[in-house]
């Protein structure tokens, strides 16, 4: 903080962000405005500063001031989406209340509006829309409760709704078949790519020949590509640290991309759009992808089921789930478990069958005491096992 003249008296001016904000002025002299930033700054100290005029200062004018320096430590993809929320949803419906009006009610009645449509957009919002706009609101909110603007974040008690599991579409070995018959031939590689590694769609469409080595039948994801602004491609690191990982493919897909490595630098990509020149942009996504399900006859498939088709299919090998959270470069197993954990029922029974072969059959064919028929034994209580057999 500092104090300088204003008009005919002093004010005290601060930097917020890269912007210069004032926090209090009609001070009548310099000491005057000095001994204010002294309580000040021992209020700060103490935990109990609130800025003076802070909650005057408007959401639009404060996310102004804070939104440049938290751009800056965001991936361009993610700079893009949540500066559309803000832009799109939180600035229109609040941007103009003074901060210290944006309570836990303003921002509860923003959520329900965002719920059913009645907000500027005129359609109604998916939950996990609302909740990330939400998320990126919080953050606002946050960041004026550090810099004591705010002596709570409002945001903090608010009613979302709830988000349920996006269905998973996996898709059948003849499936596969018919997708594959259906694609393209410039597109079949990538296709190819897609179901036989489980890459994530920006991770495949970003390879570099020098990634690839089609003899060891191995490649490196190193980097993703996204669709910029402008159909110019942007490059980030991968989603997680654990995502930069070699994966393995057999030698179909090895025949299947060794054409388009040929006559290619080690930086070229391995897919280019139908020109040959462009990186993969958006129309394969919106286009392409729709015309190739259609030919397939196969309904709704997103481009990311392809990873959850990989995944099912290891699953149903009784692949363990250590080895394909490694393959699919999630950051921990955890997430593997909790995506696909609900798969494992479906193997269970060659789970049962392996157990069953490791031990060696019982001497009376499985009849657990002479005790009936298997709808007998169904029906087996505790009390029902004889005398000096029953455990705790």
């Amino acid at each position: 903080m500092w104090v300088e003249r204003h008009g005919t008296g002093w004010r005290i001016r601060e930097l917020v962000g890269d912007k210069k904000v004032t926090i209090e002025s009609g001070y009548q002299n310099k000491t005057a405005a000095k001994a204010a930033i002294t309580r000040m700054k021992a209020d700060r100290w103490r935990g109990d500063y609130i800025a003076p005029r802070a909650g005057r200062i408007t959401l639009n004018a404060w996310i102004d001031a804070w939104w440049p320096s938290y751009a800056a430590t965001l991936k361009p993809t993610t700079q893009r989406t949540e500066d559309s929320r803000v832009r799109n949803h939180i600035r229109p419906m609040l941007g103009d209340l003074p901060l210290d009006e944006v309570d836990a009610l303003a921002i509860q009645q923003l959520v329900s509006r965002l719920a059913s449509g009645d907000w500027p957009g005129r359609r109604k919002l998916t939950p996990k829309t609302i909740r990330n706009t939400h998320a990126i609101l919080h953050k606002v909110l946050d960041a004026a409760v550090a810099q004591r603007y705010l002596r709570v974040n409002p945001a903090g008690s608010t009613g979302l709704p709830r988000v349920r599991r996006q269905e998973m579409r996996f898709l059948t070995t003849p499936e596969i078949g018919r997708l594959l018959a259906a694609t393209p031939e410039h597109w079949v590689p990538l296709v190819t790519l897609l179901v036989a590694t489980g890459l994530r769609y920006g991770e495949a469409v970003g390879l570099r020949v020098g990634r690839v080595d089609i003899l060891a039948g191995r490649l490196e994801v190193l980097e993703t590509l996204h669709d910029g602004i402008g159909g110019v491609p942007i490059f980030t690191d991968p989603k997680s640290d654990r995502s930069r990982r070699t994966v393995t493919f057999p030698a179909t897909v090895g025949h299947t991309l060794a054409p388009l490595l040929v006559d290619k630098g080690r930086d070229e990509l391995v897919f280019r759009d139908l020109d040959g020149k462009r990186a993969v942009t958006r129309n394969f996504r919106q286009r392409v992808w729709p015309r190739i399900l259609a030919d397939a006859g196969l309904g709704k498939v997103r481009l990311h089921d392809l990873r959850h088709t990989h995944v099912a299919h290891l699953i149903s090998a009784g692949v363990p789930l250590t080895a394909i959270s490694r393959r699919m470069g999630h950051a921990s197993i955890a997430v593997t478990s909790d995506v696909y954990g609900h798969l494992l029922a479906e193997v269970d029974e060659g789970v049962m069958a392996t157990v069953v072969g490791m031990l060696p059959a019982p001497p009376d064919g499985g009849n657990l005491g002479g005790l009936g028929t298997e709808d007998d034994r169904t029906r087996l209580t505790f009390t029902d096992l004889p005398a000096g057999k029953r455990t705790s």
